[in-house]
């Protein structure tokens, strides 16, 4: 008898403990596979669009131009993302900076920057963006795009850039320090023998 109470318990502290827990596990158990579920629905959902979007971008490039603009939308709504719509963003603004249209090509690269995909995407479109906003005379907002700029590979880059920029003001000692600091982030190995001119070419704004 004793055996058979205690299974009753057992059976009972069971049924407690279900009425105490038990909805809290089954939560538990359908939030665990709902995000399971979900993480592999998007791992293939993104898989398809980095297709269907490299494909759009092939037939961009291959494109007549006055086709362009409109595969160009499509990559830009399909590929969300990725990194293809800021590929053809940069592409449509070489091209705008080849027919001299430098507001367009602004305008275009801004939208690069807003959906670039990573920071060294983004990076490289907010120094070609500096660079349209330089050949636009306007250099303060130049100086502020090339601030913004953080991953490494491009640091040096941006501060010759702001060198040139200084420079174009008469500002010879402030284009001199850009110019040193840009020496000082070369990527090991790298030689810029272009920076190596700018930095002596203003090496006397730093004696006076």
């Amino acid at each position: 008898m004793s055996d058979y109470l205690s299974e009753e318990e057992q059976l009972a502290r069971l049924r407690n403990w279900w009425q105490q827990n038990g909805l809290a596990l089954l939560i538990g158990v359908i939030v665990v596979v709902a995000a399971i579920v979900g993480w592999r629905w998007y791992q293939s959902d993104q898989q398809q669009r980095i297709v269907t979007a490299s494909d759009l971008y092939e037939d961009f490039l291959a494109a007549e131009p006055d086709a362009r603009p409109a595969l160009a939308e499509q990559v830009i709504e399909s590929g969300s993302g990725t990194a293809y719509p800021a590929f053809v963003l940069l592409h449509q603004a070489d091209a705008a900076m080849a027919e001299e249209d430098a507001g367009q090509a602004e305008s275009l690269l801004r939208r690069a920057v807003e959906l670039a995909s990573g920071r060294e995407l983004a990076d490289t479109a907010r120094l070609r963006l500096a660079r349209t906003l330089f050949d636009l005379d306007r250099g303060d907002d130049a100086l502020a795009t090339l601030g913004a700029i953080q991953g490494a590979g491009f640091l040096s880059l941006a501060a010759e850039l702001k060198g040139d920029i200084h420079l174009a003001r008469g500002e010879r000692e402030l284009a001199h320090q850009s110019y040193l600091t840009a020496q000082e982030r070369l990527e090991a190995g790298e030689q810029r023998p272009v920076l190596e001119m700018k930095i002596a070419d203003t090496a006397d704004a730093s004696d006076s």
